[in-house]
């Protein structure tokens, strides 16, 4: 029963990402999840663990424009040890919590652009 939903009790809770680039002044970051103020990059921040793939995380400054960052999603490897060791109970428990699924990336490269005057 201890290893039924391994990847919920290894990835529980909200999966973390690092947002990186070239940006010399401070930001606001904005994800379904959380709105991080004046913070400066690299950041690390949580996103939302259901509907990972497609979801927008938004930076905003005074000076430039960014590129959204869409999320795309990946197999939480840990799944797999639920098929063998957990069951479909773990497998089950796994689906809900949407721990079946992790962010693609762990680290994201930010894109910034002059803002039009």
């Amino acid at each position: 029963m201890s290893l039924s939903s391994c990847a919920t009790i290894v990835s529980g809770g909200s999966p973390k990402i690092i947002l990186d680039g070239d940006v010399d002044e401070h930001v606001t970051i904005v994800t379904e999840k959380q709105v991080y103020n004046d913070v400066t990059l690299p950041y690390q921040v949580k996103v939302n663990r259901h509907a990972i793939d497609g979801q927008c995380i938004t930076i905003k400054s005074d000076n430039y424009e960014y590129k959204d960052v869409m999320l795309e999603k990946k197999v939480n490897e840990w799944t797999f040890g639920n098929i063998i060791f957990g069951g479909l109970i773990g497998w089950g428990v796994d689906l809900l919590t949407n721990c079946v699924s992790k962010p693609s990336h762990t680290r994201y490269s930010v894109v910034k652009t002059e803002k039009q005057k």
